[in-house]
């Protein structure tokens, strides 16, 4: 029988990506990350192609999603390892997300980061909370 490799995960940033992929490996499960280098060029691709794809072995694939799922349930810190909670309703269960939807101002906005490529420098990083649906930066 044939072991295939089969998607247990998708990430919109390449850290992400590899942090996964880390863990994985830390707990023996052999781990490939596929399209990485084409959301890496330029994260309005993430959006075509589907994400960075997390794959594992499907013998591996419940072990995996397991480890992966344990890492969901810890909550996002900031740089001083303070949790970082929303400022709304105080809940810990928050999603992170790039965002880039709201960065263009202007038509002339739009040339100028499609002239120079400079779209991903103009995205700023953003949190929702899961609860209240509460949109927040850091």
């Amino acid at each position: 029988m044939k072991d295939e490799l089969v998607t247990v995960s998708t990430y919109s940033s390449a850290i992400d990506a590899h942090l996964a992929k880390n863990k994985l490996e830390s707990e023996g499960i052999l781990a490939f990350l596929f399209d990485e280098n084409m959301v890496s060029l330029n994260p309005l691709y993430n959006i075509s192609i589907g994400g960075i794809k997390l794959k594992t072995l499907e013998s591996d694939r419940a072990q995996a999603e397991a480890v992966l799922s344990s890492l969901q349930d810890q909550p996002y810190t900031n740089e001083q390892n303070e949790v970082i909670t929303c400022p709304q309703c105080g809940s810990e269960n928050i999603s992170y997300a790039y965002d880039s939807s709201n960065r263009l101002k202007s038509f002339m906005g739009f040339l100028l980061a499609l002239v120079t490529f400079s779209l991903p420098l103009l995205s700023k990083d953003r949190y929702t909370c899961n609860q209240c649906h509460h949109v927040f930066q850091k």
